[in-house]
């Protein structure tokens, strides 16, 4: 059996691949935005279709660089909890974040 780390390492695993029910509350918002989307886009000209699409693209670069960055928060903060338990607080050495 190779390990999660090894897993990850060669791209099997990865935080953006997420599958889901089509009948639960995350298939149901997709379903409702899809057909928003697509009643939206059949009145729109096609300047606008551009212009609605331009913002579309932008507001899911945004999402996926706002769960990035989440992923990352709250992988550091999991491993500064298993790391106090097991130094302590007072064992812990923090330094400058990057985020």
């Amino acid at each position: 059996m190779t390990s999660i780390l090894e897993e990850f390492a060669y791209g099997n695993l990865s935080p953006e691949v997420c599958a889901f029910r089509h009948n639960s509350e995350y298939g149901e918002v997709l379903r409702v935005l899809s057909q928003n989307e697509e009643r939206l886009l059949a009145r729109l000209n096609e300047e606008e279709k551009n212009i609605f699409e331009n913002y579309v693209g932008a507001q899911g670069e945004l999402n996926r660089l706002t769960a990035v960055g989440n992923l990352i928060y709250g992988y550091r903060l999991g491993l500064t909890m298993t790391a106090e338990a097991f130094v302590g607080i007072d064992g812990l050495v923090f330094g400058e974040s990057n985020g």
